[in-house]
């Protein structure tokens, strides 16, 4: 593959452009001046706010991709990534994301383009079985199959690809101690500023400034958990009667939460629904305990964004969460949908202040130490570096 010799030219894919806006925060224009010219190509135009200051200068293109299965819709998103990457040629492609990685892992080997970075996030099929997990668990094997490397963002995740022989060992690439961008310490670390629009966030939604603040952040669907809120917070508030929770992501249509979770969002007066929030640093300093009963993750990159915010975490114990909260030092982990578990270790952080500060100075050290983003980045870079040579 020719490269330029000032120059790496890199093109990062994924399917949904809140992709971009959530997980790349910062990297595209680290790589621009170290010589990396950025492309970025997704398949849709929902979002389209990327500021300069965090995103840089890049070319984006649009091929409209489909992200539930369709034969047809699939193969004329294939067609025009096909013909995308006939006029445009990199040094390496960086893919993420399952529709997108399948389509562009193919389109690349089809047009002997640059070798392929598969980021694995999550198993999709996590949750099913039988013949639909094993066809999701084909789609995973077969771009593991054409990409260069692939680059499991937790050290569980990976060694549930080789277990399950959907990748070989030798194409495993690991950054530091996981996730896929690292976490900017500096930005969520609180100071007067941002207690201040703290403040200000609580007097909005009419929280009394003493009162306990629970958080939930994230995709509101059935499998982040958020069902499981409305329980949850009722047993916490039998206790503290005075606790409130904000409840901040979009709406997934796709996994849609219940009607009865809906409507208690909706009309609960000590529950504040908010959508999609791209600066969420504030609702980590304005909250206590943050909340996040997800059945399972990548990663979990919102549980490190409040923890280097000095916010303990509680969730389920389950693949990509246990490796972003250290349970009893960092938060607390208990059993897939054991709510009167989590309600438990909830209370427990608010009745005792001295455990939520020592789990909140904990927290931060620990992201500070093992999950910095200029550490993640450098790897990042030295691995494209050595694909594009």
């Amino acid at each position: 593959m020719p490269q330029s010799a000032s120059r790496i030219r890199i093109c990062f894919v994924c399917t949904h452009s809140l992709t971009l806006t959530t997980l790349y925060k910062g990297l595209f224009p680290h790589l621009a001046k170290r010589g990396f010219e950025i492309d970025a190509l997704v398949g849709d135009q929902e979002y389209n706010d990327f500021p300069e200051k965090h995103f840089g200068r890049f070319r984006l293109h649009i091929v409209p991709m489909q992200r539930t299965p369709s034969l047809f819709a699939d193969f004329i998103s294939l067609a025009r990534m096909v013909l995308f990457f006939l006029s445009h040629r990199y040094d390496v492609i960086h893919i993420s994301t399952p529709k997108a990685s399948l389509l562009a892992s193919i389109a690349a080997r089809i047009t002997f383009n640059g070798p392929v970075m598969f980021v694995h996030r999550r198993k999709i099929y996590e949750l099913y079985s039988g013949r639909k997990r094993r066809f999701y668990s084909s789609i995973d094997r077969l771009i593991c199959s054409l990409s260069s490397v692939v680059v499991p963002i937790s050290r569980e995740l990976g060694e549930d690809l080789v277990r399950e022989n959907q990748c070989p060992a030798s194409k495993l690439r690991f950054l530091a101690n996981g996730s896929s961008n690292g976490i900017d310490v500096d930005r969520f670390q609180l100071n007067d500023k941002l207690l201040a629009a703290a403040a200000e966030l609580r007097i909005h939604f009419g929280i009394p400034p003493g009162a306990p603040l629970l958080l939930f952040l994230g995709r509101m669907c059935k499998e982040k958990g958020a069902d499981h809120l409305s329980g949850v917070f009722d047993r916490v508030r039998n206790i503290v009667p005075d606790v409130h929770m904000l409840v901040a992501g979009p709406d997934d249509a796709r996994d849609p939460i219940s009607e009865e979770a809906r409507v208690r969002f909706e009309t609960d007066p000590a529950i504040h629904r908010l959508g999609f929030v791209a600066e969420p640093e504030v609702l980590y300093a304005a909250c206590d305990i943050f909340v996040f009963p997800s059945y399972f993750e990548g990663f979990g990159n919102v549980l490190l964004e409040a923890a280097a915010a000095g916010r303990p975490a509680v969730a389920f114990d389950v693949p990509g969460v246990r490796e972003a909260i250290a349970h009893g030092v960092s938060g607390f982990l208990g059993a897939v949908r054991d709510e009167p578990c989590m309600s438990e270790h909830i209370v427990r952080l608010l009745s005792a202040a001295e455990l939520r500060q020592s789990m909140s100075i904990a927290a931060r050290e620990r992201v500070v130490l093992q999950y910095r983003q200029d550490r993640i980045w450098s790897e990042i870079e030295a691995l494209l570096r050595k694909l594009a040579n």
